[in-house]
């Protein structure tokens, strides 16, 4: 599948690929179908002029049936009754029918209804040519509600833009845009507000729901020094946060953009439907013309008779059930994913998320929580004064790591980052999967694992501890080690054998750490193979060669910088969005907004129901119509063809469209 990582604040209209920016200054156009509606954006439904057309136009078809039928009046008078209901409720359809013709959109919806109606009226059957284009207006209208319906429930859930924010300048509150907010200042959001920009706490202490981002409904407490994300919902305390990303970029703007570029990117399903749905319409506009003219020209049928019955296959011939029904289940997948706070970038993602039967996995902040232990510190020729601390081996490797954005490079931070604060850093300097360096007091210092140490070039001992080595070194000499300890996560094995239980056949882990260390890790989690010492590149190679074996589809889960490469090599990338790194987010095709497993299965089960649901209305709808015009074609359903020919179009389509919002509502079982 051709993956696509080209992602920006503007988004695609869904049916013509068309990009735009967020005012979504629609144009008209064909979705597929050729009916000239804009189905797969909802539109806007005009519920006056639907009453008017219904109320009026359906009070003067019961008149003329009652005329025509219960008295003995001039027959031109029902007949005026139901003229003047067609034009009422068909004049807009006979209208947009030729616009279409005009544009070049021949087999449309409304050329059908409009030929098949006019043909029934031509013929004597005045009550069915007002009922089908009456019953085809309810029906669009209906179907233009569970879409909106379907939408607005998405728009409610991730439509989080701030209005204003509370900022603090020149020691007074002043209201600003979020745009106008820049990085550094502090704001203000008090007790039951949402937090308008990514930022860390400066003073203040409360509960965060942040259930709008990760799907989890246990508040999270937060004090200072805290990270905290835009879209989050503070419950119980003033917090003054200072914004460290300007809105632009902070978590709610790249959510609503991730989820509008969503639209853009079809599935295979999709794709096939829109190229089938042009094939077919104007095949069984022709079946229907055959139905017409071949029983009264080759064998003496009457031509009533056989005009009626190929108008009633014209009338459920077209596709508008498939082609409306089948964006709007993928998008109703795509929404319940995000509930459960599984941002998943595009439909074709969605339906690769159901069907990738390889799990490939990074280890640190994927599948261990990424918070490191201290276990203990080696001193080789640090010149510690104090061999018992070791406070300048440890001073040295925090101020080397200070800079990092590498989990294990955060805990020896947070373990003895106060021992670098007198210290002078400079010229820091990341090597990809190896380490860092530094110039701290004008000398330059290197803290990374033992590729990093062989190519400095220093003479060094690896650690026989059990646990993650940062060794250190100056171009001199080597210095010492610290080593510290990962931890497997709470949910990662469960998590691991329940995609096992959904189909997937391998689970792999790739890590840069060293053997004895993965081996132990990738045994308590459940995994089936495990590579270490990789470097980023080689990650890519090993997903590469996974890729070659008997054509698997490949899910990559990792949650660092170093990880990009690899997610955009694989065939499906998720990104652990609560510990991940921007470029890894960008890289991915699925975010995880948490930094759970679990929620991989989670997204797997959301992808196999919404594909389940595409399947069964696609084969319920197409065998539903194929059944209807056989019906036609062979005289079985005579004087009811019309009235089951307009359930085989409205009908149906109706059934599909609701049976496809059924995706959008997920129950997670496993939740107490």
């Amino acid at each position: 599948m051709e993956k696509e990582h080209k992602h920006n604040h503007g988004s695609k209209c869904s049916c013509c690929e068309h990009e735009h920016n967020h005012g979504h200054e629609h144009h008209h156009h064909d979705d597929g179908c050729g009916c000239g509606h804009n189905h797969e954006h909802g539109g806007e439904v005009n519920k006056g002029e639907f009453a008017f057309k219904v109320i009026c136009g359906g009070i003067l078809l019961v008149i003329g049936y009652i005329l025509e039928e219960f008295t003995d009046i001039n027959s031109y008078i029902p007949l005026i009754c139901f003229a003047i209901s067609y034009l009422i409720v068909g004049f807009n359809i006979i209208k947009e029918a030729v616009e279409g013709v005009i544009h070049g959109n021949i087999f449309n919806e409304n050329l059908l209804m409009g030929i098949a109606s006019i043909g029934a009226f031509a013929i004597g059957e005045y009550i069915e040519g007002c009922a089908v284009v009456l019953l085809y207006t309810i029906g669009e209208f209906l179907q233009d509600l569970a879409v909106g319906k379907s939408r607005k429930s998405i728009s409610d859930m991730i439509e989080m833009k701030p209005q204003s924010v509370t900022v603090i300048r020149n020691g007074k509150n002043v209201e600003v845009k979020p745009e106008d907010v820049k990085v550094g200042e502090e704001f203000i959001v008090n007790p039951g507000q949402k937090i308008d920009l990514d930022g860390v706490i400066v003073k203040g202490n409360a509960e965060v729901d942040m259930a709008a981002l990760t799907g989890e409904s246990v508040p999270v407490s937060m004090m200072p020094g805290s990270e905290v994300l835009s879209g989050s919902v503070n419950l119980d305390g003033m917090l003054i946060i200072k914004a460290t990303k300007p809105y632009s970029e902070s978590t709610v703007s790249r959510i609503l953009a991730m989820i509008e570029d969503s639209n853009g990117k079809k599935s295979n399903a999709e794709k096939f439907i829109s190229r089938f749905a042009r094939i077919y319409t104007p095949i069984v506009c022709l079946i229907a013309l055959l139905i017409i003219v071949v029983p009264p020209l080759f064998f003496h049928g009457e031509w009533s008779e056989w005009i009626y019955r190929g108008l009633s296959a014209l009338v459920v011939s077209c596709p508008c059930a498939i082609v409306i029904s089948i964006p709007l289940g993928f998008f109703s997948g795509l929404g319940a994913c995000s509930k459960q706070g599984i941002l998943i970038k595009g439909s074709n993602y969605l339906e690769m998320l159901s069907k990738c039967n390889v799990g490939v996995f990074d280890k640190t902040g994927t599948i261990t929580s990424g918070k490191f232990e201290y276990v203990n510190c080696e001193c080789v020729h640090c010149h510690c004064e104090n061999a018992v601390e070791h406070r300048e081996l440890l001073a040295l490797i925090a101020a080397c790591e200070k800079y990092s954005t590498h989990p294990i490079a955060k805990s020896v931070s947070l373990a003895f980052g106060h021992y670098a604060d007198e210290l002078d850093v400079t010229d820091a300097k990341n090597y990809a999967g190896m380490g860092v360096s530094a110039v701290i007091n004008g000398k330059k210092y290197y803290a990374g694992n033992e590729k990093l140490m062989t190519q400095v070039g220093v003479d060094f001992k690896e650690t026989a501890l059990i646990g993650t080595a940062i060794y250190l070194c100056s171009d001199e000499e080597f210095l010492g080690d610290i080593v510290f300890a990962d931890v497997i996560k709470a949910d990662s094995k469960d998590a691991l054998a329940e995609m096992k239980k959904m189909g997937i056949t391998k689970t792999v882990m790739l890590t840069g750490d060293k053997e004895p260390i993965a081996k132990d890790i990738a045994e308590k989690a459940g995994i089936d193979v495990c590579y270490s010492k990789l470097l980023p590149d080689e990650k890519v190679e090993r997903v590469r060669e996974l890729k070659k074996d008997n054509n698997d589809l490949v899910l990559y889960t990792g949650d660092g910088i170093n990880d990009a490469p690899v997610l955009a090599e694989a065939d499906l990338g998720v990104a652990m969005g609560g510990i991940g790194s921007d470029v890894a987010i960008e890289a991915a095709d699925v975010v995880i907004m948490g930094d759970s497993l679990s929620k991989i299965p989670l997204g797997r089960k959301i992808a196999k129901k919404t594909m389940h649901i595409v399947n069964e209305n696609i084969i319920f709808s197409i065998g539903v119509k194929v059944l209807i015009i056989i019906g036609c074609a062979v005289g079985i359903f005579d004087e009811n063809a019309m009235w089951l020919a307009v359930f085989g179009d409205v009908g149906v389509c109706l059934i599909a469209v609701a049976n496809s919002l059924r995706a959008l509502y997920f129950r997670n079982k496993s939740k107490k």
